[in-house]
């Protein structure tokens, strides 16, 4: 019997190293395996503005789409403040497992160069993809007697105390496109900050203010209602929704703004989820229902590889630093 046992000890011994062997290469594929399951619940995604802004609007609709592509309900939660601070420190010191996510507008490359901020932008948050972009245009209250830019910046020029231009706030797109516009062309504008686009567009229409920088969707049915004039886009090319209306880049090459609305992650998301929800981004944007709602908002379809997105970003930090120190732009 000895022989025997020791034997069968021995044969079970050289079956030890394979199945440990084994046993380790199933372990280390479960991480793998478990990324390959994702998602297997509802995903989250941070919009860091109130509810009803552009950002929200198509944060919304996209999430429909996710939602269908992914397999799981998309959650939207608006946490504003500090000009979409707030929202991007709660998505920064999120776990990385691609169920919290941030939906980013362009205010997210400026917010470190004015505000004092408990994560770091670059370190912190990983890009996904670009979504959109979008023009401002330069609309004036029809009382202000410009038919072009170049009279415009004239005739502040010659009337330095009767133009005042709106914007949303220190740091803004608005404010950013328009003092932008002030070191370009030397015209002489005055600005007045609002709490929100709403107000702004409203003593807009009024004549209480007679510029603003602001985005196309906001304010193209009083454009074509003859409410406004939209004397140029930001951005080089013209676009489709304001036909006849010419670059500012026409007039003043050195000019450009605009605006861009993109998808981050926490920082430590494993590669193959940020690969995901590249692809799922793609898809929705490229799908007919976004198609069509990005052509209502005068939105650019904008679908880019994380790192394209990471270096538009930081292209922007670079630019809108000049402009802001130049400016003298401060948070109060």
């Amino acid at each position: 019997m000895y022989p025997q046992t020791r034997s069968l000890r021995a044969r079970l011994a050289s079956f030890a190293l394979p199945m440990a062997m084994a046993a380790a290469t199933f372990a280390c594929s479960i991480p793998a395996f478990a990324a390959g399951t994702y998602p297997d619940h509802a995903v989250e995604v941070v919009v860091p503005f109130p509810p009803g802004g552009i950002v929200d609007v198509v944060t919304r609709m996209m999430g429909k789409q996710l939602s269908k592509t992914l397999g799981q309900p998309v959650v939207v939660m608006n946490k504003p403040g500090a000009g979409g601070s707030i929202g991007a420190g709660l998505v920064a010191h999120s776990k990385p497992d691609g169920y919290t996510l941030l939906m980013a507008f362009d205010t997210h490359a400026i917010n470190p160069l004015l505000y004092k901020l408990p994560f770091d932008s670059d370190k912190d948050l990983a890009p996904v993809s670009l979504v959109g972009t979008s023009a401002l245009v330069l609309a004036v209250h029809p009382s202000v007697p410009a038919k072009d830019v170049p009279a415009l910046v004239e005739w502040s020029k010659q009337h330095p105390d009767d133009l005042n231009y709106a914007s949303t706030g220190a740091g803004s797109s608005n404010q950013l496109a328009a003092e932008l516009f002030k070191l370009t062309t030397g015209a002489q504008l005055r600005h007045i900050p609002y709490k929100g686009g709403a107000p702004a567009i409203t003593d807009l229409l009024a004549g209480r203010v007679q510029v603003m920088f602001v985005s196309t969707s906001s304010v193209l049915q009083y454009i074509r209602a003859g409410k406004l004039k939209a004397l140029a886009v930001t951005t080089k090319a013209p676009i489709p929704q304001l036909p006849g209306v010419p670059s500012i880049t026409d007039y003043y090459p050195g000019f450009e703004a605009g605006s861009w609305v993109g998808m981050l992650a926490p920082a430590g998301t494993p590669k193959d989820i940020i690969a995901r929800l590249n692809r799922e981004v793609h898809a929705a944007i490229t799908s007919p229902e976004m198609q069509q709602f990005f052509e209502k908002q005068a939105i650019q379809p904008a679908p880019s590889t994380p790192e394209a997105f990471g270096e538009l970003m930081h292209r922007d930090t670079q630019k809108w630093a000049k402009v802001i120190k130049q400016a003298g732009i401060k948070v109060e």
